[in-house]
């Protein structure tokens, strides 16, 4: 009798845990099946408007959504021929060299190609997520932001731009100045080197010209001196119709602009005679430019509210004129300034004293080429390595 009691208590117990296992599995299987419905609703909510794939624990590609087939124009299958079925693969495909597995959620921004090699930009997020059950799984989701990319890309495109316009207008130095401070602060050089160049009787030669070939022929020859420019060191200020204005030792300052600016002398009257064969051969009447080189003091700054302009000003500026209107034709006349600063190294002739408007007389000097043991050229204008030493020493 007790042992049927005993047994019929057994019994009970063992229905009881069963009912209390099953109700809990119950319970277990009502979450997972609750938390499977959330992730779908999340799944397509998010599936309507953004790409969306899955991985398992593994690294395994378990699901792609339409809209991902829309948007790249590729099927599951095409996907992973083309690039992989790991996480890795994906992951190196978007562009997110930083990724980070462990972390619960990494965040980047990477582009991809598509089928027609389409480009994407994108937002990628990726979610680690443990199910009640222990299974580990990825959720990668992007959102397109290739049309944002494009503006910004655009943008960035108009801002170089700009800076490149601003750095055809402007010294470097300056357009850097203004970029950070809103302004550039007007500066003083102790010693600077100005050339102004002047074709001859160029005003009779352009009432004989149509507009186009007047400005097309200014085109060719000035891009010609700026290239010399660049090529020597000096700055290029301005042109005022055939004039054009340059100077060395700024704004950045430097000790060779004297002898920067007399080879760029050089290199502007050469540019000009090889500019006059071509016109020699066509028929046309060779052009001649003089030249007017003073080392002095001078001020600079950025003046004009539209337009703006980087200019010299000063006493050195006004003598390097006078000494451009007292030139012969094809020559470079220098002043005495400028003489007594490179007279070792190039052959200079000594003019006297001519007469300058509002000057007086001024000692003026023809520079005509590099002493022959500087040169690397017969003419003399090309200067060869024991120059160069010289002038990198100083």
């Amino acid at each position: 009798m007790l042992i049927e009691i005993v047994n019929i208590s057994l019994l009970a117990v063992v229905a009881v845990a069963s009912l209390l296992f099953a109700w809990c599995m119950w319970r277990k299987c009502k979450a997972v099946r609750k938390q499977n419905s959330h992730l779908q609703q999340m799944a397509n909510a998010i599936g309507e408007l953004n790409v969306m794939l899955v991985f398992d624990g593994d690294g395994n590609l378990k699901s792609l959504n339409q809209a991902f087939t829309k948007l790249y124009g590729l099927s599951e299958a095409e996907y992973v021929e083309k690039v992989g079925a790991r996480l890795s693969d994906y992951i190196k495909w978007s562009g997110g060299a930083n990724f980070d597995s462990s972390k619960d959620k990494t965040s980047f921004v990477g582009r991809s190609n598509g089928m027609g090699d389409v480009c994407v930009w994108k937002q990628v997020t990726v979610t680690r997520s443990v199910s009640m059950d222990g299974e580990v799984s990825f959720m990668a989701v992007e959102l397109d932001i290739t049309h944002v990319k494009e503006a910004e890309l655009e943008l960035q495109k108009q801002k170089r731009r700009s800076d490149e316009l601003l750095v055809n207008m402007l010294p470097s130095e300056i357009v850097d100045e203004l970029k950070a401070k809103g302004s550039a602060t007007p500066r003083i050089y102790k010693n600077a080197s100005v050339l102004f160049a002047d074709i001859k009787n160029f005003t009779q030669w352009a009432e004989r010209m149509n507009p186009r070939e007047l400005i097309d022929t200014l085109q060719e020859l000035f891009s010609d001196f700026d290239d010399v420019l660049a090529r020597n060191y000096i700055e290029k200020i301005k042109t005022i119709g055939d004039a054009y204005m340059c100077a060395g030792g700024l704004p950045m300052p430097n000790h060779s602009h004297p002898f920067d600016i007399v080879l760029a002398a050089f290199g502007l009257q050469n540019a000009v005679r090889a500019f006059d064969e071509k016109r020699t051969r066509i028929g046309r009447d060779p052009w001649l430019m003089r030249i007017g080189i003073h080392t002095g003091p001078v001020v600079t700054g950025v003046v004009g509210k539209t337009r703006t302009a980087y200019d010299v000003w000063g006493d050195s500026v006004n003598t390097a004129s006078r000494l451009e209107s007292a030139c012969e034709p094809g020559k470079v006349n220098i002043s005495k300034a400028t003489y007594d600063v490179i007279k070792d190294y190039f052959v200079c002739e000594y003019r006297g004293k001519i007469p300058a408007k509002h000057k007086g007389e001024i000692d003026m000097y023809f520079v005509n080429r590099l002493k022959p043991e500087y040169s690397a050229d017969e003419e003399g204008f090309i200067p060869n390595s024991a120059f160069q030493a010289m002038r990198a020493r100083l």
